[in-house]
């Protein structure tokens, strides 16, 4: 006899959506699931697909043209007197600031206004949001037109990075020869006026730097001279050349008395008796002796003996061996002793010779006393300045101190002031300034050949992929919200009773009401969703076009 399970399936008919083996998990359940509700899963995907369809056929292109620039950081940046640090580091924060610098330049109120006018675009028919405007504006209107112009390019602009420290500035509009003028015209004002501010930044450091440069030259020729000056004050007022000195201060005093009280003696012992009887021979003989003093070959004598015997006292208190040889001595002594008696005897040849003898020792005693006189003046001066030296020491110690400091202070600003001019030299050869980075161009604004948008790939991945979900997410949908039983198993699973048969399906105007409000329910809910993703649709697709 054919067992319960034959006879459950020769008698219903539905057991064909059974699940069968027992498995967890049949794909033909899913398929099947799918085929009862084959339109809720086809209708929003035709739908969908031709709701990206219509927008790549009707939305408006858009065309970008974009340029890249490309941040050069010296790590080893110069430093200023007023930047202590270079202006960029190894910071995380880097790329973050240097991106937010060259955007807020660009957005900028005065750039963009600046482009504007360079370009004449603030009367191009695209950028026209207010119907046509006059070509002759009063200077306020034209003020007022050029910044709401700006404001309406500023929308068009994107700058971001793309790579270590590369960022992309581009533009995006319908007008593609506006894009290329718009992008190129920014990116390269962009660098002239980021170039031109460090130029101007360096050039103006390095003119304060060559002023600073010059007043400090001043400062130095001042204290130069100014230490040239007192330098040669001491020369003429220190012991350069002096043979006193502290140790033999004392022994030069005593030389000094000796020869004072020599000269004193002998004007008092000597000359009075030799006087005498001079001026008996001779009456005139006082006037023959200044006559004598006058003489070159007399004078020079003396100023020969002088020295001599100013060497020669001064050996006797320094014991440096600087005495000149005592026979040179002897023979300068009778030099002038033959000098005074050939002069008398040329005078006063007349005079017998004891009293051109008496005349001649009397002149050369008297000439001899001038030359200890002008010993004894030496010797006295060199001891004075000595004694004058001791007494102003320190103050012209400490006085060339602050002299020295002042020119080596000038010396030592001048070499830093030289220094950082030639730095500052370097980067403006460079085109650079010393804040540690610079700017270039990394890949140049070209003419777009292609729109961006509309996307037909992004669009139709788009669409396919939200049909997609929006059938599947329906049908599941629609099968969670479905009570009515759908297998012989799962009745008498639920009831707990054993099913032995089936009605066949009946035809009734009640029923037929009930399908109608229940597809017009699921009908209302797939056009809400489909709306629903519509509305994402258009939120989305601007971000990923970006």
């Amino acid at each position: 006899a054919p067992s319960d399970q034959r006879k459950r399936e020769l008698m219903d008919d539905f057991l064909d959506d059974e699940q069968q083996g027992g498995s967890p998990f049949n794909p033909m359940d899913i398929l099947r699931l799918f085929l009862r509700r084959k339109w809720l899963f086809v209708v929003p995907f035709v739908l969908c697909l031709g709701m990206a369809y219509v927008a790549i056929r009707t939305m408006q292109p858009i065309y970008q043209s974009s340029g890249e620039i490309r941040v050069v950081r010296n790590e080893s940046a110069s430093r200023t007197i007023q930047e202590g640090v270079p202006r960029y580091t190894r910071s995380r924060y880097a790329e973050r600031e240097t991106e937010t610098l060259i955007r807020t330049t660009i957005v900028s109120p005065k750039f963009l206004q600046g482009v504007l006018r360079d370009l004449d675009l603030h009367h191009h028919p695209s950028l026209m949001t207010e119907g046509a405007v006059p070509a002759v504006l009063s200077p306020d209107k034209e003020k007022a037109h050029v910044a709401a112009t700006a404001r309406q390019i500023e929308k068009m602009i994107h700058v971001r990075s793309v790579d270590a420290f590369i960022y992309r500035v581009s533009v995006r509009h319908t007008d593609p020869e506006l894009v290329y003028l718009l992008v190129d015209e920014v990116v390269h004002r962009f660098l002239a006026e980021e170039q031109a501010s460090r130029l101007e930044q360096g050039e103006s450091e390095r003119d304060f730097l060559s002023d600073q440069r010059e007043i400090y030259e001043q400062n130095l020729r001042e204290a130069q001279n100014r230490l040239a000056e007192f330098q040669r004050t001491m020369v003429n007022t220190s012991l350069g050349g002096n043979p006193v000195n502290e140790a033999n201060l004392a022994r030069a005093a005593d030389v000094l008395t000796r020869l004072r009280t020599q000269i004193q003696s002998d004007r008092q012992n000597k000359m009075g008796p030799q006087r005498t009887e001079a001026l008996a021979v001779l009456p005139t003989v006082d006037r023959f002796l200044v006559d004598l003093k006058g003489e070159p070959s007399v004078s020079d004598l003396m100023d020969e003996l002088t020295e001599m015997e100013t060497d020669f006292a001064v050996a006797q208190f320094t014991d440096s061996g600087r005495g000149r040889d005592q026979t040179l001595l002897g023979t300068s002594r009778v030099a002038l002793d033959d000098l005074i008696g050939r002069r008398t005897e040329e005078e006063y040849g007349q005079m017998s010779i004891m009293a051109r003898t008496a005349v001649s020792r009397y002149l050369y005693d008297a000439l001899y006393l001038d030359i200890l006189q002008g010993v004894v003046q030496s010797l006295d001066d060199n001891i004075a300045a000595y004694r004058r030296f001791m007494t102003r020491q320190p103050e012209q110690s400490a006085t060339l101190s602050r002299l020295l400091r002042e020119v080596q202070s000038a010396q030592d600003m001048l070499g830093t002031l030289d220094s950082d001019i030639r730095r500052q030299n370097l980067s403006l050869a460079a085109n650079m300034s010393a804040i540690g980075y610079q700017m270039e161009i990394y890949d140049e604004p070209r003419p777009p050949l292609y729109p961006v948008e509309p996307d037909k790939k992004k669009l139709g991945v788009m669409g396919g992929a939200l049909a997609l979900a929006i059938g599947v997410g329906l049908v599941l949908l629609a099968e969670m919200l479905d009570r009515s039983f759908k297998s012989v198993r799962q009745i008498e699973k639920t009831l707990g009773v054993t099913v032995i048969g089936t009605l066949p399906q009946i035809k009734d105007g009640p029923f037929e009401a009930y399908r109608r409000r229940r597809i017009l329910r699921w009908v209302l809910m797939i056009v809400a969703v489909l709306a629903l993703a519509a509305v994402g649709f258009l939120w989305l697709y601007p971000k990923l076009t970006a």
